[in-house]
């Protein structure tokens, strides 16, 4: 399944990349394949608009999707998040996996 995304940046990105999730979902908000989208700190452009595939290659069967949803948690863990040094304590989400349910309303 091909789609197509337009992000706005109204501050400066907390890093140099940012992950998010790009989730097709059923009309139950069922999530049937996820994937990532890279987001790049460009601090001249606050908006990024981009294209990509989710499926491709896959056994999923996408034909039931409803809609692709980005999913704004920051994925990318900084390697740190459980030394004591670095205070932050941040351990990223998971990828929502097929058949786990989102609350998109």
């Amino acid at each position: 399944m091909h789609y197509t995304y337009r992000l706005s940046k109204s501050d400066v990105l907390p890093e140099t990349m940012v992950e998010l999730a790009a989730c097709a979902v059923d009309p139950a908000d069922v999530v049937l394949l996820c994937g990532t989208i890279y987001v790049h700190q460009y601090p001249e452009t606050p908006l990024e608009e981009g294209d990509s595939w989710i499926g491709a290659g896959s056994e999923v069967n996408l034909s039931g999707t409803a809609r692709v949803v980005l999913l704004p948690d920051q994925l990318r863990d900084d390697g740190r998040a459980h030394d004591p040094k670095d205070h932050d304590g941040y351990t990223p989400p998971r990828l929502p996996a097929p058949g786990d349910r989102l609350r998109t309303g």
